[in-house]
Protein backbone atom coordinates (compact mmCIF):
# COMPACT_ATOMS: atom_id res chain seq x y z
CA UNK A 1 0.00 0.00 0.00
CA UNK A 2 1.24 3.35 -0.86
CA UNK A 3 1.11 6.15 1.45
CA UNK A 4 1.43 9.89 0.77
CA UNK A 5 2.45 12.19 3.76
CA UNK A 6 3.28 15.64 4.00
CA UNK A 7 6.79 16.20 5.53
CA UNK A 8 4.67 17.53 8.76
CA UNK A 9 3.25 14.32 9.37
CA UNK A 10 4.68 12.50 12.33
CA UNK A 11 5.15 9.12 10.65
CA UNK A 12 8.04 11.05 8.52
CA UNK A 13 9.32 12.90 11.31
CA UNK A 14 9.97 9.23 12.95
CA UNK A 15 11.10 8.21 9.65
CA UNK A 16 13.59 11.00 10.22
CA UNK A 17 14.76 9.36 13.53
CA UNK A 18 14.95 5.75 12.52
CA UNK A 19 18.78 4.32 12.87
CA UNK A 20 19.12 3.79 9.39
CA UNK A 21 17.54 4.06 6.01
CA UNK A 22 18.49 1.39 3.08
CA UNK A 23 19.85 2.32 -0.58
CA UNK A 24 21.04 0.40 -3.22
CA UNK A 25 22.45 1.05 -6.68
CA UNK A 26 21.34 -1.35 -9.48
CA UNK A 27 21.92 -0.95 -13.53
CA UNK A 28 18.69 -0.18 -15.42
CA UNK A 29 17.99 0.06 -19.57
CA UNK A 30 17.71 3.80 -18.93
CA UNK A 31 20.96 3.89 -17.06
CA UNK A 32 22.11 3.55 -13.11
CA UNK A 33 19.35 3.47 -10.54
CA UNK A 34 19.62 4.54 -6.66
CA UNK A 35 16.54 3.07 -4.43
CA UNK A 36 16.55 4.90 -1.11
CA UNK A 37 13.66 2.75 1.29
CA UNK A 38 12.39 3.09 4.48
CA UNK A 39 10.69 0.06 5.89
CA UNK A 40 8.19 -1.85 3.55
CA UNK A 41 8.21 1.61 1.06
CA UNK A 42 10.52 3.05 -1.55
CA UNK A 43 11.29 6.85 -0.93
CA UNK A 44 13.60 7.56 -3.85
CA UNK A 45 14.12 5.73 -6.92
CA UNK A 46 16.69 7.76 -9.38
CA UNK A 47 18.85 7.39 -12.38
CA UNK A 48 22.23 8.69 -11.05
CA UNK A 49 24.97 9.97 -13.40
CA UNK A 50 27.86 10.08 -10.35
CA UNK A 51 27.04 7.87 -7.51
CA UNK A 52 28.94 9.65 -5.21
CA UNK A 53 27.01 13.03 -5.81
CA UNK A 54 23.49 10.75 -5.87
CA UNK A 55 24.57 9.77 -1.97
CA UNK A 56 25.35 13.12 -1.19
CA UNK A 57 21.70 14.39 -2.46
CA UNK A 58 20.25 11.60 -0.46
CA UNK A 59 22.14 12.06 2.93
CA UNK A 60 21.19 16.42 2.82
CA UNK A 61 17.60 15.23 2.33
CA UNK A 62 17.40 12.61 5.51
CA UNK A 63 20.10 14.66 7.56
CA UNK A 64 19.45 13.18 10.79
CA UNK A 65 19.38 9.72 9.78
CA UNK A 66 22.44 7.33 8.80
CA UNK A 67 21.72 5.80 4.84
CA UNK A 68 23.64 2.55 4.65
CA UNK A 69 23.77 0.52 1.39
CA UNK A 70 22.37 -2.95 1.41
CA UNK A 71 21.98 -5.66 -1.36
CA UNK A 72 18.68 -6.47 -1.01
CA UNK A 73 17.53 -2.70 -1.71
CA UNK A 74 19.28 -3.45 -5.33
CA UNK A 75 16.62 -6.39 -6.34
CA UNK A 76 13.96 -4.15 -5.41
CA UNK A 77 14.85 -1.70 -8.18
CA UNK A 78 14.37 -4.91 -10.36
CA UNK A 79 11.11 -5.11 -9.66
CA UNK A 80 10.25 -1.76 -9.91
CA UNK A 81 11.04 -2.20 -13.60
CA UNK A 82 9.55 -5.12 -13.95
CA UNK A 83 6.03 -4.74 -12.02
CA UNK A 84 6.25 -0.69 -10.71
CA UNK A 85 2.39 -0.97 -9.23
CA UNK A 86 4.15 -3.97 -6.67
CA UNK A 87 6.73 -1.71 -5.08
CA UNK A 88 5.03 0.58 -2.44
CA UNK A 89 6.29 3.90 -2.51
CA UNK A 90 6.25 6.47 0.48
CA UNK A 91 5.75 10.06 -1.31
CA UNK A 92 6.55 13.05 0.67
CA UNK A 93 5.20 16.45 -0.55
CA UNK A 94 2.94 18.91 -0.21
CA UNK A 95 -0.59 18.41 -0.99
CA UNK A 96 -0.93 19.68 -4.00
CA UNK A 97 2.52 17.90 -5.38
CA UNK A 98 0.90 14.44 -3.42
CA UNK A 99 -1.95 15.17 -5.29
CA UNK A 100 -0.11 15.05 -9.08
CA UNK A 101 1.88 12.34 -8.12
CA UNK A 102 -0.76 10.15 -6.30
CA UNK A 103 -3.05 10.88 -9.87
CA UNK A 104 -0.05 9.59 -12.21
CA UNK A 105 0.87 6.60 -10.24
CA UNK A 106 -2.96 5.05 -10.59
CA UNK A 107 -2.41 6.64 -14.57
CA UNK A 108 -2.95 3.11 -17.15
CA UNK A 109 1.30 2.25 -18.69
CA UNK A 110 2.08 4.47 -22.08
CA UNK A 111 -0.64 7.09 -20.97
CA UNK A 112 0.58 10.21 -21.88
CA UNK A 113 -1.23 13.79 -21.06
CA UNK A 114 -0.68 17.59 -20.97
CA UNK A 115 0.48 19.49 -18.28
CA UNK A 116 -3.22 21.32 -18.21
CA UNK A 117 -5.05 17.85 -18.71
CA UNK A 118 -3.64 16.54 -16.06
CA UNK A 119 -4.76 19.73 -13.90
CA UNK A 120 -8.07 19.47 -15.44
CA UNK A 121 -7.93 15.57 -14.36
CA UNK A 122 -6.98 16.79 -10.26
CA UNK A 123 -9.53 19.16 -10.29
CA UNK A 124 -7.54 22.51 -11.08
CA UNK A 125 -7.91 23.48 -14.81
CA UNK A 126 -5.54 26.75 -14.10
CA UNK A 127 -2.92 25.18 -12.69
CA UNK A 128 -1.16 23.46 -15.41
CA UNK A 129 2.73 25.66 -14.11
CA UNK A 130 2.19 24.37 -10.86
CA UNK A 131 1.54 20.58 -11.90
CA UNK A 132 4.48 21.51 -13.52
CA UNK A 133 7.07 21.93 -10.48
CA UNK A 134 5.07 19.06 -9.37
CA UNK A 135 5.71 17.06 -11.77
CA UNK A 136 9.83 18.36 -11.65
CA UNK A 137 9.99 17.97 -7.70
CA UNK A 138 9.26 14.05 -8.42
CA UNK A 139 12.28 11.62 -6.64
CA UNK A 140 10.32 8.34 -7.26
CA UNK A 141 11.58 7.88 -10.77
CA UNK A 142 9.46 5.52 -13.19
CA UNK A 143 6.94 4.41 -9.95
CA UNK A 144 5.61 7.91 -9.91
CA UNK A 145 5.85 8.48 -13.84
CA UNK A 146 6.38 11.92 -14.64
CA UNK A 147 7.81 10.92 -18.05
CA UNK A 148 4.29 10.34 -19.59
CA UNK A 149 3.65 14.16 -18.37
CA UNK A 150 4.38 16.54 -22.16
CA UNK A 151 3.62 19.65 -23.66
CA UNK A 152 0.76 19.65 -26.44
CA UNK A 153 2.42 17.63 -28.94
CA UNK A 154 6.03 17.78 -27.91
CA UNK A 155 8.22 16.66 -25.16
CA UNK A 156 9.42 19.16 -22.78
CA UNK A 157 11.41 18.70 -19.93
CA UNK A 158 12.48 15.61 -17.74
CA UNK A 159 14.39 15.44 -14.12
CA UNK A 160 16.58 13.39 -15.68
CA UNK A 161 16.64 13.98 -19.62
CA UNK A 162 14.69 14.30 -22.53
CA UNK A 163 16.23 11.06 -23.93
CA UNK A 164 15.59 9.17 -21.11
CA UNK A 165 11.93 10.58 -20.94
CA UNK A 166 11.58 8.86 -24.47
CA UNK A 167 13.29 5.74 -23.88
CA UNK A 168 10.65 5.35 -20.76
CA UNK A 169 7.95 5.92 -22.73
CA UNK A 170 8.98 3.69 -25.68
CA UNK A 171 9.70 1.08 -22.96
CA UNK A 172 5.98 1.35 -22.05
CA UNK A 173 4.18 1.95 -24.64
CA UNK A 174 5.71 -1.74 -25.99
CA UNK A 175 5.48 -3.35 -22.69
CA UNK A 176 1.21 -2.74 -23.35
CA UNK A 177 -0.96 -5.21 -24.05
CA UNK A 178 -2.00 -4.60 -27.79
CA UNK A 179 -5.79 -5.53 -26.87
CA UNK A 180 -6.31 -2.81 -24.30
CA UNK A 181 -4.66 0.37 -26.51
CA UNK A 182 -6.92 2.98 -27.34
CA UNK A 183 -7.97 2.60 -30.85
Amino acid sequence: MDLWLSPHDARVRSLHSEAELLYGFAPSPFGNCIALTGGDHLLALRFEENREATIASLQSEWPDTRIRQALEVESLIGQALEDPSSVPVLAIGTPFQLTVWEYLRRSPDALTMTYGELARAIGRPKAARAVGRAVGANGIAVLIPCHRVISRGKLTGYRWGLERKRDLLAWELSRRDPLKMPF
